[in-house]
């Protein structure tokens, strides 16, 4: 009986112990899949920002036409956001509004990159993807994980935007040489996409 008793005692650690590493693997799962879409996220923007026009350019369009579609961006941004606050605002889970977000930048760069009648159109979406995304990255850390922890993650999680941020741009203008405005576009598109496929991860990871 002594003995039953004792590994009785013995054991109940062991699960606690096993739950406790499934909720940190689990957490760790989620950092990950999000600083990863933060970072990618933060590559696109990068590189638009800095080299749009010349891609406009490169794709027919003429300097001042180039100049006014790019100007369509920030006002997209500014739109989109006001939207999310007065419709999105407590609704739903800052997942959904992340996952628009993504969803809308790829389909922005991917019709950008196949269609020189909706360039208009490719620019809107970007901007509101991208004006939506500035919501999410702060508001869904906050909700996924300590809110304790919250100045530090969100440190730890700008860290490699930063650096990928800070480097896009050159790697932009290689990438131009190498291949022109459609190796740029392409390569963002599928960054993109692959964005995309990260969220609906990081959905299923927070749902389960």
């Amino acid at each position: 009986m002594g003995d039953t008793a004792a590994s009785t005692r013995d054991a109940r650690p062991v699960r606690g112990k096993s739950k406790e590493a499934s909720a940190t693997g689990g957490a760790r799962a989620r950092f990950i899949l999000l600083a990863s879409i933060l970072t990618l996220a933060a590559m696109i923007a990068s590189t638009l920002s800095v080299h749009l026009l010349t891609l406009l350019q490169l794709r027919g369009v003429g300097l001042a036409a180039a100049v006014g579609l790019g100007a369509l961006v920030g006002p997209s941004q500014v739109g989109a956001r006001v939207a999310e606050l007065l419709i999105g605002r407590n609704r739903h889970h800052p997942i959904w509004t992340m996952l628009a977000s993504v969803s809308l930048l790829a389909a922005g760069i991917w019709l950008l990159l196949a269609s020189h009648a909706f360039i208009a159109l490719a620019l809107i979406l970007y901007g509101a993807g991208n004006g939506i995304h500035t919501i999410a990255r702060g508001a869904l850390p906050l909700v996924l994980f300590d809110p304790q922890q919250y100045a530090v993650l969100m440190g730890k999680l700008a860290t490699p935007s930063l650096i990928i941020q800070a480097a896009a741009p050159s790697i932009g203008a290689l990438l131009l040489g190498i291949g022109g405005g459609y190796l740029v576009l392409t390569t963002l598109a599928l960054a993109a996409t692959v964005n995309v496929a990260l969220c609906a991860c990081l959905v299923v990871a927070v749902r389960s």
